[in-house]
């Protein structure tokens, strides 16, 4: 390895750690948001077993309640994306929480299988690097 590959090879396992911190970064998001659906989710759940004028404690975010009571639990109101929600049955809204904790699952793999495969490279790449600049040290 020359000199200008050694450079070569020192500027890409930067960027294999810049990829590194970005797959950390999303797959902190994804778990974030796994949580959330799980909390939703279990909300979800305990109103749908509630009576009608039964008074609940709901999560609000921030380890905040409020009181509630039971207008109806057969219905839901559930966000579609883009600031946009449709009533569903208690039923649909529940599937739909397990199917995107479904797809952001996925994610997660995907993720974790790219970062994976990122730190094998990054791992080769340092031993040669490595090698190669004791190499350099010793002299010719």
């Amino acid at each position: 390895m020359n000199e200008a590959e050694l450079r070569q090879a020192m500027s890409t396992l930067e960027i294999f750690r810049a990829q590194l911190e970005s797959i950390n970064q999303n797959q902190q998001l994804v778990q974030i948001s796994l949580e959330e659906l799980g909390r939703a989710k279990e909300t979800l759940v305990q109103y749908q077993k509630a009576n009608e004028g039964d008074e609940l404690l709901v999560p609000v975010g921030g380890n905040s309640f409020v009181f509630a009571k039971v207008a109806t639990n057969a219905k839901a109101i559930v966000g579609i994306g883009t600031g946009v929600s449709v009533e569903k049955s208690m039923d649909e809204a529940i599937k739909t929480m397990d199917d995107r904790a479904a797809e952001l699952m996925e994610s997660m793999k995907k993720l974790a299988d790219r970062r994976m495969a990122i730190e094998e490279q990054a791992a080769m790449l340092s031993q040669a690097v490595d090698r190669e600049l004791q190499a350099l040290q010793r002299g010719p």
